[in-house]
């Protein structure tokens, strides 16, 4: 890390990521859960650095 160093950035998009699937259960005790999840996301570029 540098002291006073600055970072420019440019916001691409935002957006989601894919779906993944939380599954819950436990055996032999007729328990099931079923959970999607999405993470949002922003997408960005470095313009420049200056230190």
């Amino acid at each position: 890390l540098v002291d006073g160093a600055k970072v420019v950035l440019k916001v691409v998009r935002h957006g989601r990521g894919k779906k993944i699937i939380v599954f819950k259960y436990k055996a032999k005790k007729n328990y099931r859960r079923k959970q999607g999840h999405r993470q949002a996301f922003t997408q960005v570029t470095v313009e420049k650095i200056e230190a």
